[in-house]
């Protein structure tokens, strides 16, 4: 089991841990999509190998270009496209997280123009390296969940797993996105899930899997069960973690830490 884990390392720098596919079997294309979207802050390709040989995946692909990292991993006859999420000491990232115009999208909708410019600089490098007869898995976390987003419609026919996810364009097209498989996972209070605002035309896509603030997952809960769970995570929050040294201020940015995800998702949250 994993611990709940408030603290700004692991929020702020996911790259730096050492215990990639190490917490015991993945069962589930959601938990391993998790671990993979954890694994995306890896910085150095002899070290992302390293941990991917744990779970016998190989490494295809690395990419880095202005800003926006991605991988592209197999195993046997499955492939994973993984994006990282926003760094916070990257002024790129943060640039194209404030981007938020919505802009036309070829095919349909309009969509986040900082996330589209920030997918379109690594594109033509990732994409022709994705195996075509191969069972493909986008996955994100953050960032990263809102590049998967735009990267699995472009695909057309791959899974989709996101952790995390900001709204990413508007409501058609959330419909366009929705005709792909896609689990969409919300940490009980990650703040990152609530935003842009729909005020500003934003609309959520895919099928929604909330983790409650004791770390199972609730597919069927309701919004009000949500806002009154959040409410109850983020006092408790504040009684327990909020005063600690190493902490994450608040329960909203705590709960967006990718290890939370990876517990929640595999059901190993202690």
């Amino acid at each position: 089991m994993i611990p709940y884990d408030a603290s700004r390392e692991s929020l702020f720098h996911p790259g730096r841990a050492t215990d990639f596919f190490q917490l015991g079997p993945l069962t589930s294309d959601g938990a391993l999509c998790a671990e993979m979207a954890r694994l995306a802050y890896v910085k150095g390709s002899a070290d992302l190998t390293a941990f991917l040989a744990r779970a016998s995946f190989s490494l295809v692909r690395t990419a880095d270009i202005a800003g926006t990292q991605a991988f592209v991993v197999t195993r046997g006859g499955d492939a994973v496209l993984a994006f990282r999420g926003t760094e916070p000491d990257d002024p790129t990232d943060l640039g194209a997280d404030a981007d938020l115009v919505l802009v036309d999208l070829a095919g349909g909708g309009r969509v986040h123009r900082g996330f589209a410019h920030a997918l379109d600089v690594v594109w033509s490098s990732i994409s022709p390296v994705i195996p075509a007869a191969a069972r493909v898995l986008v996955t994100g976390h953050s960032l990263g969940a809102a590049l998967a987003t735009l990267a699995a419609v472009r695909l057309g026919g791959a899974r989709l797993f996101t952790f995390g996810s900001p709204r990413v364009g508007d409501a058609a097209f959330a419909a366009r996105a929705d005709r792909l498989v896609h689990e969409r996972w919300v940490d009980c209070a990650d703040i990152v899930t609530r935003v842009p605002p729909e005020a500003l035309g934003y609309a959520h896509t895919g099928q929604r899997h909330y983790i409650d603030r004791a770390g199972r997952h609730q597919p069927g809960i309701d919004d009000a069960a949500i806002e009154a769970d959040q409410r109850n995570a983020e006092l408790e929050y504040l009684m327990t973690y909020t005063f600690r040294k190493g902490t994450a201020a608040i329960r909203d940015l705590a709960d967006h830490s990718p290890i939370n995800y990876v517990s929640g998702v595999a059901g190993l949250r202690a």
